[in-house]
C-alpha cells in the first residue's frame, strides 16, 4: 500500500464495553484488514465487504449493528462529491460511519442522513472508539 490511511497501534483496543456485530465496507484491502483487526480484538465481531454489491449481501447475511463505509468505493459514490449522499436502502435503518479521504466538512455540506458520521482518511483509533461510544452509549 503506497499511503497510510489508518492510524493503528496494535494491542490498542475500544473503550466500549457494548459488542457490536459491525460491517466494514472499502474497496481498499488494507483498509479493511486493519478496521477488522482493531475492532475484533476489541471483541466486536466483524464482516467485510469491498463493494457495493457484497456490502448489501453481507447486512442481509450478518445483519450488522453498525457499517464503517468508505463513501467513496464503488458503487456508493464513485464521483466522490456530488450531492446528496445517498446510502443504499438496504442499510438505511442501521447506522453508518462514513470514511471518506475528502475534508469532513464538504461531505457534511452534502447532506447526510441522520444516521451517518463521519470519519476522515487516515482514521483515527481514537475517533473509531468515539464512535462506537457514542453509538453504544447515548447520552
Amino acid at each position: 500500500m503506497s499511503e497510510t490511511f489508518i492510524e493503528y497501534k496494535r494491542g490498542a483496543s475500544c473503550r466500549s464495553e457494548d459488542k457490536m456485530k459491525i460491517l466494514v465496507a472499502d474497496d481498499e484491502q488494507a483498509i479493511v484488514e486493519l478496521m477488522s483487526e482493531y475492532l475484533t480484538a476489541a471483541g466486536h465481531t466483524v464482516s467485510s465487504a469491498y463493494d457495493a454489491d457484497s456490502l448489501v449481501k453481507m447486512v442481509g447475511e450478518d445483519a450488522p449493528e453498525l457499517i464503517f463505509l468508505d463513501i467513496n468505493m464503488p458503487g456508493i459514490r464513485d464521483d466522490g462529491m456530488s450531492p446528496p449522499i445517498e446510502i443504499p436502502p438496504a442499510i438505511a435503518h442501521i447506522p453508518v460511519v462514513a470514511i471518506t479521504g475528502n475534508e469532513k466538512k464538504k461531505v457534511y455540506a452534502m447532506g447526510l442522513p441522520a444516521n451517518v458520521e463521519v470519519l476522515a482518511k487516515p482514521v483515527n483509533f481514537a475517533e473509531v472508539d468515539a464512535v462506537i461510544e457514542k453509538l453504544t452509549n447515548p447520552s
